[in-house]
């Protein structure tokens, strides 16, 4: 029986068939960009009317336990389904091993699990929506340039949500590694490349963890 697995974003469509890795940004999705599959599985957090027309197609939802995975949340099934799949799939790369796992993508979220049990998380807003939340200032730029001061309002504007977004998540980074020195810091989502160039700390890139985390929890799973 073949499957499909989607991610589907707010600003981009993920998916994964037969070991491959496809995108598209939403804006561009066309349903017959999709592979014909036996069994879709899909998480989403963006406009799941994209995928009205689907046939076989099980959108999942977070659990309160998984293969190890202890959630934090009194009410589980309100933790982001996205967040609970990139945990899965982290878990699945890293056992036994204490993690960080920041997705960078339209939110910026961060995730501390401690011996596959969840200890909570923060969210924040992304790059992008940190560059749109001031008309005035309105920018659809996606470079992160780390600077003194600027001479213009477009260069300060940039300069300034760069340095948001990056002391949100050196300081995570930085107060995580204080209580434990031995925790792997995983960064997937869009931004995760362009960020880690930025740190000054040792990280693992995973741009598909999602995607990773939702081919595992499709293993277990029973109609």
């Amino acid at each position: 029986m073949s499957q499909l697995f989607i991610d589907l974003g707010n600003t981009a469509v993920k998916w994964l068939f037969n070991g491959g890795y496809q995108f598209a940004l939403t804006h561009n999705f066309n349903i017959n960009l999709l592979p014909q599959a036996d069994e879709i599985f899909v998480s989403c957090v963006g406009d799941s009317s994209l995928l009205n027309t689907l046939p076989n197609t099980i959108f999942v939802s977070s659990e309160a336990e998984f293969n190890g995975f202890v959630s934090a949340y009194k009410n589980p099934e309100a933790l982001g389904v996205d967040r609970f799949l990139a945990m899965i799939g982290a878990i699945n790369q890293y056992p036994n091993e204490d993690l960080l796992i920041i997705d960078a993508g339209s939110a910026l979220t961060f995730d501390l699990v401690l011996s596959g049990k969840h200890q909570g998380g923060l969210i924040a807003p992304g790059l992008g929506k940190l560059r749109t939340s001031f008309d005035q200032f309105s920018s659809n730029s996606q470079h992160i340039m780390l600077t003194k001061l600027a001479d213009n309002t477009e260069s300060a504007w940039e300069f300034g949500t760069a340095e948001m977004l990056m002391n949100m998540v050196n300081t995570q980074i930085e107060r995580q590694l204080d209580c434990f020195a031995d925790l792997k810091i995983i960064l997937t989502g869009g931004d995760a490349k362009m960020i880690a160039l930025r740190l000054n700390h040792l990280v693992e890139i995973q741009p598909n963890l999602v995607l990773d985390g939702l081919a595992i929890y499709a293993q277990t799973y029973k109609a």
